[in-house]
């Protein structure tokens, strides 16, 4: 089965629906050979690299032939060396073809964290430290601006461990990206986990949910999670709160469902194509 997501890769959103209607942690796939052919991006943006990442480790634990066909287009290919991707998929002994893959190997200056996988409580808080320390000695964006930028990062990768029970583990990565006037530091984390509206719904006192958008609105609030527990459920309101300030955007993709708060503060709930676990992606100008 070949995937051929748009020229304009941004998000799964962009797939179409009839290579996400299968789920990967449950179902089998119409072929055991799995190729997403980036070959024709432009551009590619983090939550599409984070997708990438996601449904290729799902497909390689059940024993699946998967592979990327690598872009073309000088852009495309940049944001993947920058991001690391490459690298990281030899590593996890999934092949790469077109082009030269030497060519994509990590190379930028401006990437505090390439993509890198975690699983551990431990492997959580060696790179949460790694990442606060790189960012206070990278002198990259404002001084104001990194501790928000680690905090936040550190409140999703510790969700990604406590709550996703995550097959593949979780991968995370933070970069910095600057063109012209606009500097912005870049974050995400991803998983191949239960799903955010099955990890709340854990949870006897919360309600079940017909909409996953729904389930994902509602974790965004303050002390409510899976568990019972008081003092929990800071992690995803920290990270919502913190990206309602005109500017920052966020976007949380969830089995069937998307949030995202805009650089406006809009707060938008929409049905989508699926992601096998759950993907937070957000954007801070620096």
């Amino acid at each position: 089965m070949e995937i051929i997501p748009p020229k304009d890769f941004k998000d799964g959103r962009g797939v179409g629906a009839k290579f996400t209607k299968y789920d990967p942690r449950i179902h089998s796939f119409p072929s055991p050979d799995v190729i997403i052919n980036l070959a024709e991006c432009s551009s590619i943006s983090p939550p599409a690299l984070l997708w990438c990442i996601v449904y290729l480790m799902l497909w390689k634990q059940r024993g699946w032939s998967c592979f990327p066909v690598l872009p073309i287009a000088e852009d495309a290919a940049a944001s993947l060396a920058d991001a690391g991707l490459v690298p990281l998929l030899q590593e996890e002994g999934i092949p790469v073809y077109g082009g030269n893959p030497d060519a994509f190997r990590f190379r930028s200056t401006d990437t505090v964290l390439p993509l890198t996988r975690f699983n551990s409580p431990r492997e959580a808080a060696d790179l949460i430290n790694r990442v606060e320390g790189d960012l206070f000695s990278s002198g990259l964006g404002s001084a104001n601006i990194r501790p928000i930028v680690s905090e936040q990062f550190a409140e999703l990768v510790n969700n990604a461990t406590e709550h996703s029970e995550s097959s593949i583990g979780a991968y995370g990565f933070v970069q910095f990206c600057s063109s012209g006037r606009n500097r912005r530091f870049v974050c995400g984390v991803a998983d191949g986990g239960i799903g955010i509206r099955q990890s709340i719904e854990r949870n006897p006192a919360l309600e079940h949910f017909g909409y996953e958008w729904s389930a994902i609105e509602l974790a965004t609030k303050e002390l409510v999670s899976g568990t019972s527990l008081s003092n929990r459920g800071i992690g995803l309101f920290s990270v919502s709160d913190e990206m309602r300030i005109p500017g920052r955007k966020l976007l949380i993709h969830s089995g069937r469902g998307i949030v995202t708060i805009s650089e406006d503060s809009q707060i938008r709930m929409i049905r989508a194509n699926l992601f096998p676990g759950t993907l937070v992606y957000f954007s801070i100008p620096a």
